[in-house]
């Protein structure tokens, strides 16, 4: 069975895209799932009153302060953190692990909505790379067409 001249052409960029793929993929993963993670397992830890200190809270960049036994703690708000027009000095509710103070989260940010958003991104990507992967196989399928006797 011969695969003609042309074949390994149009396979490589199919074998670079699927690579590049699946690289979007995991670092997709490795960086929403702990945030997700993070947020879900602070939901019901330790409460405090913190200070905001701005950055692009989005990428994981901003930070808050706050007191904790006798001592001023600052901690950065993880990937994802939504600051919804806190501005530099505001005072904002956080939870904090009890043994490890600068793992930290808004309080309004340990909502199953946030986790579900947060989960939907690398969920949807999977999907999006899944149907875009299914429609280059079937249109292989396609172009190949069926085999004329002779």
């Amino acid at each position: 069975m011969s695969t003609g001249p042309g074949r390994s052409r149009r396979a490589r960029p199919a074998v670079l895209g699927a690579a590049a793929a699946l690289a979007l993929l995991v670092a997709a993963y490795a960086v929403f799932l702990p945030a997700a993670w993070l947020r879900s397992e602070l939901r019901d830890a330790e409460p405090a009153t913190a200070t905001f200190h701005t950055g692009t809270c989005v990428l994981g960049r901003c930070s808050v302060t706050f007191p904790l036994a006798g001592q001023d703690v600052t901690a950065g708000l993880p990937f994802g953190t939504r600051a919804r027009g806190h501005a530099e000095g505001d005072t904002v509710e956080v939870r904090h692990a009890p043994g490890d103070p600068r793992r930290v989260v808004l309080a309004e940010d340990t909502g199953r909505g946030t986790v579900a958003a947060l989960l939907a991104v690398p969920g949807g990507a999977t999907v999006v790379t899944l149907l875009t992967a299914a429609a280059y196989v079937r249109r292989g399928r396609r172009s190949q067409g069926p085999e004329k006797a002779a």
